[in-house]
Order: C-alpha cells, then structure tokens, then sequence
C-alpha cells in the first residue's frame, strides 16, 4: 500500500493497514502537494528510509498540505475527530490499529494543540515530530513505500 509521507501526517497509524481505496486516496492528495511544495530527492529518501521528518519549508507545508487535503486541518484548526474517523475507516478490519492510530492522535492534540496559530506549516511539522515519536512508542510500523 502506498503511504507516502503517512508517518508525517499523524495519520501514519491509520495508514498502516488499509484499503485500496484508501491507498488512492493518500496518494493523489500526495501528488497535488507535492507538486505545490516539492519535496527533494534526499528528503523523499528520508521519508522512504523512515529517518525521521524532513525539516525544510517545503516538507512542512507538504505535511500541511497533506492534512486539509485528509480534512484534518482548515482555516488553522486541527480537526481531531476527523483524524479520529480517518482512524476507524482505514483500520476497518484491524481494531487493534484502529486503537493505536487514535491514542497516536490523541497524545499528539494534546501535544502539539488544535489551533496552528497562523503558521499551518510549522503546525504540521509539530504535529508530524509528535506521530514519529509516538509511533515509535507504540510500536506503530508503516508499510513501506
């Protein structure tokens, strides 16, 4: 399944068992924002080799891109119930996951907060810092890209 830049998203947990449908979903919004904020080659190996969550300007307004698209931020709001649904749906045959994804989701609004404070950028990557760490706690693996 293609999960570009879901460990990024704090959707990695819901990402991690999936449908197709879900995959085509991930990976067109990847598309479109990649192409408003490209990401360079070393940065997608980054991603690919799952070392960490690049730093630069166009990975976090990537990241931010990636979580209006999911619905999960608009006009400055983390949308936590939206990323909570996402959860449920896309770890539909997996409860176990499902419950990991939204205690990932979870810890992380109570980290990072639900408003971006006018920088979504920074508010992504925030968001993005928090769901490597937590899924490395949990023992959260994503599938390859």
């Amino acid at each position: 399944m293609y999960s570009v830049l879901a460990l990024i998203l704090v959707v990695c947990a819901s990402l991690t068992r999936g449908d197709e449908e879900g995959s085509v979903m991930v990976m067109n919004a990847f598309k479109k924002c990649n192409a408003e904020n490209p990401l360079s080659d070393d940065e997608m190996k980054q991603i690919k080799a799952k070392q960490g969550v690049p730093q630069s300007h166009n990975a976090k307004c990537m990241m931010a891109c990636m979580m209006k698209e999911g619905k999960m931020l608009s006009d400055g709001v983390y949308h936590k119930d939206n990323a909570m649904l996402f959860a449920d749906i896309l770890n539909k045959d997996n409860p176990e996951q499902a419950a990991k994804a939204k205690q990932l989701v979870e810890t992380c609004t109570n980290q990072v907060g639900s408003n971006s404070g006018g920088d979504d950028c920074e508010f992504a990557f925030k968001m993005a810092t928090c769901a490597a760490a937590e899924a490395e706690r949990l023992g959260i693996v994503c599938p390859d890209m």
